[in-house]
């Protein structure tokens, strides 16, 4: 059965046996392993999935879901270490509360940064491609004439 853009568990694991540092992955308990494994899987392809930040296609091409499956295993990882003890939650817990620095672990937390779901630098990197530019983003042609003086208002009226 699919978990994302996987195949199965069985995908993650070669996967990680390439990559360079897989302990954590290698880590999940032998008696889990699969259902926790899942889970982390299908916790990473939800938090890709509906990211504000990426627009993934319906119908993904054979280079971009190669793209997609990379990233989701990346951002298991990072659950399974960052959400040891629920860190990432805790700490969202704490912004969702007005908490904007912890003088015992001498930790700042960004006010506006609360509704901004973490995405690991090689994830945001992996899914370049499928970054989603602000509608706001405009492209328009500048014609430039040698004949001008500094001075001209080049501003056409409407």
């Amino acid at each position: 059965m699919p978990i994302g853009w996987l195949t199965d568990v069985a995908e993650a694991d070669t996967y990680f046996e390439t990559r360079y540092k897989s302990e954590a992955w290698d880590s999940v308990p032998e008696a889990t392993g699969d259902y926790a494994r899942t889970a982390v899987l299908t916790t990473a392809y939800n938090r890709i999935r509906y990211h504000g930040d990426f627009s993934i296609p319906a119908s993904p091409t054979a280079t971009q879901l190669s793209k997609l499956k990379d990233a989701q295993c990346e951002m298991a990882y990072y659950f399974i270490i960052h959400q040891v003890n629920n860190a990432e939650d805790r700490r969202k817990g704490l912004q969702a509360q007005g908490v904007v620095g912890a003088g015992i672990v001498k930790e700042t937390y960004d006010k506006d940064s609360l509704d901004k779901l973490p995405i690991p630098p090689i994830v945001s990197e992996i899914l370049k491609d499928f970054y989603k530019y602000g509608e706001s983003m405009v492209v328009i042609p500048i014609d430039r004439n040698e004949n001008e003086d500094l001075d001209t208002d080049v501003v056409e009226e409407d």
